[in-house]
């Protein structure tokens, strides 16, 4: 399509229509050298037939973006860029990205100590995910411009996303506002609720943002108002009209929108504005659809439909209702007024053709049970911001004491109850046998004096015996207990394929906080070793349990309903995992 041409000769052009129509002629040249400056090495080189480097900075891994933003006191028209290297690998974009924002701190007036602060956690050698950051320019009539920095939340593993997203607050000083982003934008766990992103203002004005930008995947419009109302901006309604506008009333299938949090200094506990952003491109039949919805929206709230149809009637080097997807997104961020930006793409390497129909994307075929032991087996419950935060810290006996006030709220008053009704109901004697035998194993085999339970209570009151207060509260066993209504839904009246999927997670998941806990307590000194005998036997016995898990997951069935089941058991453990782990994080700290 447009192969010959150059990186910089492609996209300069449709940034100088864009400056045109926003009304920004004065500064084209300084733009167009600062997109030359972006894009680095390869800014001449020929677009090619295929981009040599799966791009997620545009749908069609062009590896540039445009958009337009209105409302306010001015239009204003960003370029967004992911700065590739030669040959392009993620290691060697990063490198070339860490190059690029030393040159701007050399050549603008940009502000780089937040990055410094944060910089280890994405920027090393191991660096995993789809892109290792992207960089943005922002131009508005008469401003110097403003430029942004976007940093993978997934660099260390998409299992670490939240990790990665409450550490970055952390160190930058919003660590208290962390449990508002997961009850609002984490809402339904890491599976549908997906960390994306992090970006800074490289700006030296106070009200420089630190922003989290989170994928909700088959949300409803509940969802998204729940993921923005995190804000102390954000009034109900807003969001849900202006995706409701785009695209119906849900839930969103077909592709998942993205709601971004934003915090400036003084932000301790929330943040201060939210937005929302829509792929209309992927809902719409075609772009000139795409844009007569946007314009709806706009004109009902007093928008000027021109400031956005005129910069995209000059960007367009196409018929609108030839594709879909030049408009990727639409964006509201509403404080104090409505602010919409349409996001573009320069479709250097393809144009998505108009559709009839808006189709869900298909659900993954279900894989066998032995899939589930490896799926959590790779994403660790102790990968939860609550582990990573205890972990960071000094050993705080009293938040040990509550995390064990919980389990055994939620697992260890009711554990072996509950197997012994799942292990009655299994119809497979080869499975019912194994769960027999870690039943067996829970109350002591044999002997009493060594169930588990008994030895959990020695240990609970010889830790409680070392603070000072040890009270236990209704509100402090919450996450607990409602663990516990969730585990005896799934042992004791579920379908026994989904108890069955259930118990290959809990299992698992108490290999991985045994360990975890296990360690903390190696830590520290005020508890003697001889209290501690529960968890040095749990230690052991749930590496057991977990490889027993591997066995079990083999005798289930490969399809059908009972493998449906399995995964459904599976999912409910986790997702009720990552709930008590959030209430474990606001109850300490």
């Amino acid at each position: 399509m447009h192969s010959t041409q150059s990186h910089f000769e492609f996209g300069s052009r449709r940034l100088t229509a864009l400056a045109r129509a926003v009304g920004i002629d004065d500064q084209i040249d300084a733009m167009r050298g600062i997109f030359r400056r972006m894009l680095g090495t390869w800014a001449d080189a020929p677009i090619g037939e295929a981009p040599p480097w799966p791009s997620d900075a545009s749908d069609d891994h062009t590896p540039y973006e445009f958009s337009v933003a209105v409302g306010g006191p001015s239009p204003e028209l960003r370029i967004l860029v992911e700065r590739r290297a030669d040959p392009p690998t993620l290691r060697s974009n990063l490198e070339a990205a860490a190059a690029l924002h030393k040159e701007l701190a050399r050549d603008f007036n940009i502000r780089l100590d937040r990055l410094r602060q944060i910089e280890d956690l994405f920027f090393h050698p191991d660096a995993q995910g789809a892109f290792a950051s992207w960089h943005a320019a922002s131009f508005w009539p008469g401003r110097a411009p403003a430029f942004k920095i976007y940093l993978n939340l997934q660099a260390q593993g998409v299992a670490r996303g939240a990790a990665l997203a409450e550490a970055t607050l952390n160190r930058l000083g919003f660590a208290g506002a962390w449990p508002v982003v997961a009850e609002h934008a984490m809402g339904r766990g890491p599976a549908l609720d997906v960390p994306l992103y992090c970006s800074l203002d490289l700006s030296t004005r106070g009200d420089a943002r630190v922003k989290l930008y989170f994928r909700h995947l088959q949300a409803s419009l509940d969802d998204l108002e729940r993921a923005c109302g995190a804000a102390r901006s954000s009034s109900p309604g807003h969001v849900a009209e202006f995706c409701a506008t785009l695209a119906g009333d849900g839930p969103f299938m077909a592709k998942g929108p993205v709601s971004c949090l934003a915090f400036v200094e003084g932000d301790v506990e929330r943040p201060s504005a939210s937005t929302i952003y829509f792929p209309v491109g992927a809902y719409a039949p075609d772009d000139r659809e795409a844009r007569n919805r946007i314009a709806t929206y706009a004109s009902r709230h007093g928008l000027s439909v021109n400031a956005l149809a005129g910069p995209l009637e000059a960007f367009a080097e196409r018929p609108l209702d030839a594709g879909t997807g030049m408009q990727s997104y639409a964006s509201l961020r509403w404080v104090d007024e409505p602010r919409v930006t349409v996001y573009l793409g320069p479709e250097a390497y393809r144009v998505e053709p108009p559709r009839t129909t808006v189709k869900a994307k298909p659900a993954p075929a279900l894989e066998p049970a032995t899939e589930v032991v490896r799926h959590y087996e790779a994403t660790p419950a102790t990968a939860h911001p609550f582990f990573e935060r205890l972990r960071r810290e000094p050993v705080d006996l009293e938040r040990l004491w509550k995390l064990l006030a919980n389990f055994r709220a939620a697992i260890t008053l009711d554990f072996p109850q509950r197997l012994a009704a799942l292990t009655a109901r299994v119809e497979d004697d080869r499975i019912r046998c194994i769960l027999a035998k870690q039943l067996n194993d829970e109350l002591g085999n044999g002997d009493f004096s060594r169930a588990h339970r008994n030895l959990f209570e020695h240990m609970f009151a010889g830790i409680a015996a070392t603070l000072s207060s040890a009270e236990i509260t209704d509100e402090l066993v919450r996450p607990g207990r409602d663990l516990g209504l969730e585990l005896e839904r799934l042992y004791v009246t579920a379908d026994p394929y989904e108890g069955l999927g259930a118990s290959l997670v809990v299992e698992i998941y108490g290999k991985h906080v045994d360990a975890f806990v296990a360690d903390e307590f190696r830590r520290q000194r005020s508890v003697a070793p001889q209290t501690l005998e529960w968890l040095h036997l749990h230690e052991q016995l749930e590496v057991d349990h977990a490889d027993e898990s591997m066995e079990l997951a083999r005798l289930l069935p490969s399809s059908g309903s009972p493998l449906e089941a399995a995964w459904r058991g599976a999912r409910a453990v986790a997702n009720g995992s990552w709930r008590f782990f959030d209430g474990m994080y606001r109850r300490c700290f």
